[in-house]
């Protein structure tokens, strides 16, 4: 459920603001509201401070590298000198890529030249003897001197032959030819192979170094928990509003926690005024859970959504219905089993994390291997390549009733094959005389797609109608007129469900299918737009023509775990059947399983992806626009210190 929240302000004498955050902030109990923007040289020094931090734990890696030694950690070592340590560093490999880059980059031009000195070349210049860099390309004009000097050649690369040309006299000789003249460096050659050497030097020893701090990355980490705090401590205190006597903070708090604030606000004398938050505010949403929703809370972190305060909390809808969806899109009973085997041992290995994700994960792998028992579904195997199989179908066994053999046969993509329990099933499945004689079998083994097909559609007339009834209730509620249209709404589910069943599986529809239809259209166009807000909202009148065919195609829409359910099956069986040949013999049985190990491994990653795009847009698209639900609320974020 949403926790109602209630808008707090308190009041503070100004020189005691400090003490009453801190105070505030180990109650964890208000989400604040900063009443002006946060700025000033606190806020600044304490976001500088912050952004170092965080940069010193970017360089640090979780793991020291191969050949180098992590550091033990030691409690002496403080987490202050840490990041001045690796702030140093940084610098040190800033300037060493700065000198690395730059000797390249005079190597690169002037490296043919062997041992050039500078010195040496300006001495030569002071006793009249010149000497000149170039580099020609031969290929276009020949390089020569114009007058009297020599040339002495150093070699070609890519971007010509270079030399030099000696001259003695007043001025250098001048050159022909096509060419460039290289300037002289700076320093010699061999003080920058020197300077190459020692920024390498410098960035192997500032990567060891960071490899090595490794092992203090949590001092590191508890020491950013610290800035955090410090800066989120600052930015609150910025955004008060006051004087140099008082000084007010605003925020939310949790309705059943306000006997806690106050006793807090008279205990340390601050002034207290609680109000029902208004249409306008921005209320933070807080969801209470309960054993059986806990698990939603970790797929809402997942996904990154939250009902808005003024909406409805479907965790409960939302969570049974996308494990149906997890379920029949992933659909095998291994693949289950496997992610269940996978949360029991991290949870093993990890007995204080949250327990809501491994909690998620056991019921989504739950619902797994139910779907794929009722499926029959393991691996993908059949009877027909893997007899054993066989006696993983839970239908073989005479213990089950008839009827629950029957409804887990008619559920199945295929009909049972073997003979005698197909004549008893196909007499279950002239039963149903509403359907059409296309849902009989003809034969063992038959395909009968259009079962599954027609689960869907009544999972999706299900989903939808609770959305849409759900809405009825809200709107009644808050004593709206157009809970009626919710009524037609909630009519045309139907409509469009019965529409979608005679357009795809050719099932004739009732007779009071138009009858309701016109009723729909009725109560739409009356009650869609509440009288007070006609003249603005008129155009969505005729808009309902299309929400109306946007409802048929969110009945269609649930046809996707038909699909997506289908195709993972289709690949695992078409694996399968290609490598049965090789059944025979050990050799050939080992090559399979590492085929089919790389296969099933690539069918899990594409089931994973399907309920991430499949499975969450039923939820958030399809159901919550039946319910008008937006999901444009925020978490409730209390003003607390960082937690590791």
């Amino acid at each position: 459920m949403i926790t109602p929240m209630k808008k707090v302000t308190i009041l503070t004498v100004a020189d005691a603001v400090d003490e009453s955050l801190a105070a505030l902030r180990a109650m964890e109990i208000i989400h604040v509201t900063p009443l002006q923007a946060a700025a000033g040289s606190k806020v600044n020094a304490a976001k500088g401070e912050l952004n170092r931090v965080q940069k010193a734990l970017e360089n640090v890696p979780d793991k020291a590298p191969k050949g180098v030694t992590a550091m033990a950690s030691d409690a002496s070592v403080s987490g202050v000198s840490l990041v001045d340590e690796i702030q140093q560093l940084m610098a040190d490999s800033k300037q060493a890529e700065a000198d690395k880059e730059h000797a390249e980059e005079e190597l690169s031009k002037l490296g043919k030249f062997g041992n050039l000195d500078p010195a040496t070349v300006s001495a030569l210049a002071q006793k009249g003897v010149f000497v000149k860099l170039y580099v020609a390309d031969v290929r276009v004009d020949s390089f020569d001197v114009d007058g009297a000097g020599s040339i002495k050649e150093f070699g070609s690369d890519d971007n010509g032959t270079y030399y030099a040309v000696f001259s003695m006299g007043e001025a250098p000789v001048a050159v022909t030819g096509h060419y460039s003249e290289i300037a002289m460096p700076a320093k010699s050659l061999a003080e920058y192979r020197e300077m190459e050497a020692n920024a390498k030097a410098t960035l192997a020893r500032v990567e060891k170094r960071l490899g090595e701090l490794s092992g203090v990355k949590n001092q590191i980490e508890s020491r950013l928990s610290e800035v955090t705090d410090d800066y989120k401590m600052a930015e609150t205190a910025a955004g008060m509003v006051g004087d140099s006597n008082v000084a007010a903070l605003q925020g939310f708090c949790p309705a059943p926690r306000i006997a806690e604030l106050q006793a807090a606000a008279k205990k340390n004398g601050w002034g207290l005024l609680v109000d029902d938050p208004t249409e306008e505010d921005n209320v933070p949403t807080l969801l209470g859970y309960n054993k059986l929703t806990k698990p939603m809370q970790c797929l809402y972190d997942i996904i990154g959504i939250s009902p808005g305060y003024n909406e409805v909390d479907v965790s409960s809808v939302f969570l049974c219905f996308f494990s149906i969806f997890f379920a029949m899109i992933v659909g095998d009973t291994a693949y289950g089993i496997l992610f269940l085997a996978i949360a029991l041992f991290a949870r093993k290995k990890m007995p204080k994390a949250n327990s809501a994700a491994f909690h998620f994960i056991y019921l989504m792998s739950g619902a797994t291997i139910l779907w794929g028992v009722i499926n029959a579904s393991f691996l993908g195997f059949s009877p027909e390549i893997a007899g054993w199989s066989a006696y993983l179908d839970i239908a073989y066994y005479d213990f089950l009733p008839e009827p629950i053999r029957n409804a887990l046969y008619w559920i199945r993509s295929n009909a049972p094959t073997d003979p005698a329990r197909f004549e008893v099933y196909k007499q279950f499945c002239e039963g149903f005389t509403f359907l059409p004689q296309t849902f009989i079998p003809k034969a063992a083994g038959a395909s009968q797609m259009q079962h599954i097909q027609l689960f869907c559609f009544c999972i999706a007339v299900v989903h939808l109608s609770i959305a849409h009834a759900w809405n009825v209730v809200v709107r009644f509620k808050r004593k709206s007129s157009t809970f009626m249209a919710q009524v037609g709404w909630l009519m045309g589910a139907w409509v469009m469900f019965f529409l979608a069943c005679n357009m795809v599986l050719g099932i004739e529809m009732p007779g009071f299918v138009i009858p309701m239809f016109i009723v729909e259209v009725v109560l739409l166009l009356l009650f869609s737009v509440p009288p007070s807000r006609l003249k603005q909202d008129f155009i969505s009148i005729p808009m309902l023509v299309l929400d109306i065919v946007n409802s048929f195609t969110d009945v269609i829409s649930y046809i996707r775990l038909f699909a997506v359910g289908m195709s993972g099956a289709a690949i695992a069986e078409a694996f399968n059947g290609m490598l049965s040949p090789l059944f025979g013999s050990a050799i050939g049985i080992a090559g399979a399983a590492l085929i089919l190990l790389f296969v099933h491994g690539l069918n899990i990653a594409l089931a994973v992806m399907g309920v991430a795009v499949h499975a969450v847009r039923l939820n958030t698209l399809e159901f919550s626009n039946g319910l008008n639900l937006e999901w444009s609320g925020f978490a409730f974020t209390p003003f607390a210190k960082q937690k590791n």
